[in-house]
């Protein structure tokens, strides 16, 4: 926590002269406001009305703090409370990508409404509690620049995508590398927001909308919370949004070459994408994605008619989103088996009716080739397929409980930043449990967000006895958590903490043979027994390429031997299958 003399300082310092209700017509202007004026104006709102409160929580990766702009119409800014009275919150999420500044200024125009009673939407605040983070990347917005946004029709100047350790957070959510991550867990639990939603705008096709939505994958929630997401939410908010003038439509992901070539899909946001993310708690969780090439003050405008849409909603339907999210946790305590990983269902196709702008090729001025470009003189309005539904292609049996040894801190951070409920080993035990270990994965070639991501991961299940100590964590899979909990533990899982690294120290062999010396314990291992004779020979009728090399045959007696390490490529996190009684503290 920095000193709030010295953060006040800075705000006075680094914030442009700026009259205070000019703040809230920047877009207009082709503007958007800087971190020093944008936290500046929330405060004066605070200051200004007891219905609302800027909460500082730690330190981001830049050094300045996090922020959450709570609007409370009862003045009570405690989420227990608020929760319990039935309230839905509804949390958004600005400039994690400060270059996509859409949001930064819509939330400060629909709070300074709100308060002043100056909409209609004032209403919704008896039912909802409004959480707004006012720019989540703030390194990234200190690093102001007119021209990294290559494609897009303006703000003058806006922030930077990477933050200060050039991380792009819509990344991070679950390997958590950002001081940030740690900061918007702390803001994203202590809320348990029922809607969640996070700001962009985006690259890609051409088009008539000023904004596109991307909802959380609805394959993957539980059926009831699904049902409402599809048959309730959606429509309602593409409704809103079309009384409001802007119309919207889902996020184009084109299939083919353009929209309509052949239709568009619906994104499979993993958990390291905010809406991934979200839905691992049940929370009905989106990303807006306002078009590049509409121009700012429009794109601005979008995004406040979403903003209020959502408020709308999680209002007119708060009790019917507290019963669903109440069943879906249920749900999710009491499920057996967990989905972890998903391929798109191409059986199942959806059609929408789609206003686009006639694509076609020309001749590059640059290359000579020819290049796709958009005519704007030719809209067209036409159905196109909408493929939105995916089917998952590997399961997990949930265990009882996960065990994680106390020397792999990262894991046990990040689980406790997460609202994961543990216990402690009081004493030294030894435990029957289901191990993995790593068979084989494929890793990228070129570092990805701080990390050579590995994939396609199988693996050898083995039960056996394992010895842990006091201060290992006992994690029962019994819990809010537990997709979480299947996500970022099952090594398989797209997201699982293996996948990102976390355990590549296991997978580096410590103890080796001298080839000379070992040569005849070698024999006389195969003497004494039959059936490593026969897996040996079997190897090597199998493989030329093994039957050539003495090393290797040499390296597969060791490996079948009492010499060679029993942790290498052993998965250090643990499952219990039964229910048994555990020494904890």
């Amino acid at each position: 926590m920095i000193n709030s003399i010295y953060f006040s300082a800075f705000l006075l310092l680094f914030s442009l002269p700026l009259h205070a209700q000019s703040i809230y017509t920047l877009h207009q202007q082709n503007q958007t406001p800087t971190y020093p004026q944008v936290i500046a104006e929330y405060q004066n709102l605070a200051d200004q009305f007891g219905k609302a409160k800027l909460v500082e929580y730690g330190p981001t990766d830049s050094g300045k703090p996090l922020h959450a702009f709570i609007i409370s119409q009862s003045g009570i800014f405690d989420p227990a409370m608020l929760q319990a009275q039935g309230k839905t919150v509804v949390m958004i999420n600005n400039g994690i990508h400060p270059g996509e500044p859409a949001g930064v200024n819509a939330s400060l125009i629909l709070s300074r409404n709100l308060l002043n009673n100056t909409i209609e939407d004032t209403e919704h605040l008896k039912n909802v509690v409004l959480v707004i983070v006012p720019l989540y990347n703030i390194g990234g917005a200190l690093n102001r620049n007119c021209c990294t946004r290559t494609n897009q029709d303006g703000p003058e100047k806006y922030g930077f995508r990477g933050n200060a350790r050039n991380l792009d957070l819509d990344r991070d959510f679950i390997k958590m590398d950002a001081r940030n991550s740690f900061e918007l867990a702390a803001i994203f639990h202590d809320w348990e927001p029922a809607i969640f939603l996070d700001t962009h705008t985006t690259n890609g096709a051409d088009y008539q909308y000023p904004i596109t939505l991307i909802a959380t994958q609805h394959s993957k929630l539980q059926p009831n919370l699904a049902h409402l997401l599809n048959d309730s939410m959606l429509p309602f908010l593409y409704k809103q949004m079309e009384q409001s003038g802007h119309i919207m439509t889902p996020y184009v992901e084109s299939v083919g070459e353009t929209p309509d070539a052949a239709g568009i899909a619906g994104f499979l946001d993993a958990p390291r994408y905010s809406s991934g993310y979200g839905a691992l708690f049940n929370s009905l969780s989106f990303i807006s994605e306002a078009h590049m090439l509409k121009p700012f003050p429009e794109r601005v405008e979008a995004t406040l008619s979403l903003l209020k849409a959502m408020l709308a909603y999680g209002s007119e339907h708060a009790g019917e989103i507290q019963r669903v999210r109440e069943k879906a946790i249920n749900q999710t305590i009491s499920q057996e088996k967990f989905p972890i990983r998903w391929t798109i269902d191409t059986t199942r196709v959806d059609t929408i009716l789609f206003k686009g702008y006639q694509a076609s090729h020309k001749k590059s001025e640059v290359s000579g080739a020819q290049r796709l470009y958009y005519n704007r003189d030719q809209p067209y309005t036409k159905e196109i397929p909408y493929y939105n539904y995916y089917t998952a292609t590997d399961t997990v049996q949930k265990p009882a409980y996960y065990i994680v040894p106390q020397a792999w801190r990262q894991t046990i951070a990040r689980l406790q930043a997460n609202d994961v409920q543990m216990k402690q080993l009081k004493k030294d035990t030894t435990l029957e449990t289901e191990t993995y270990y790593i068979s084989s994965f494929e890793t990228v070639d070129r570092p990805y967000e701080g990390h050579y991501l590995h994939s396609d991961v199988t693996l050898i299940p083995k039960t056996m006895k394992r010895r842990f100590y006091e201060g290992d964590y006992v994690i029962p899979v019994n819990q809010k958590a537990n997709r979480y909990l299947v996500e970022v533990l099952e090594p398989k899982s797209v997201d699982s903490f293996f996948n990102w690294n976390f355990y590549d120290s296991m997978l580096q062999q410590k103890e080796y043979f001298s080839p000379y010396v070992f040569e005849d314990e070698a024999a006389q291992l195969l003497a004494e027994n039959d059936s490593l004779r026969a897996a040996l020979d079997q190897k090597k009728a199998d493989n030329p390429d093994f039957a050539q090399n003495p090393y290797q045959q040499l390296r597969f007696i060791y490996q079948h031997s009492n010499h060679y390490e029993r942790t290498h490529r052993q998965y250090p996190v643990a499952r219990i299958i039964d229910e048994i009684n555990l020494p904890v503290k």
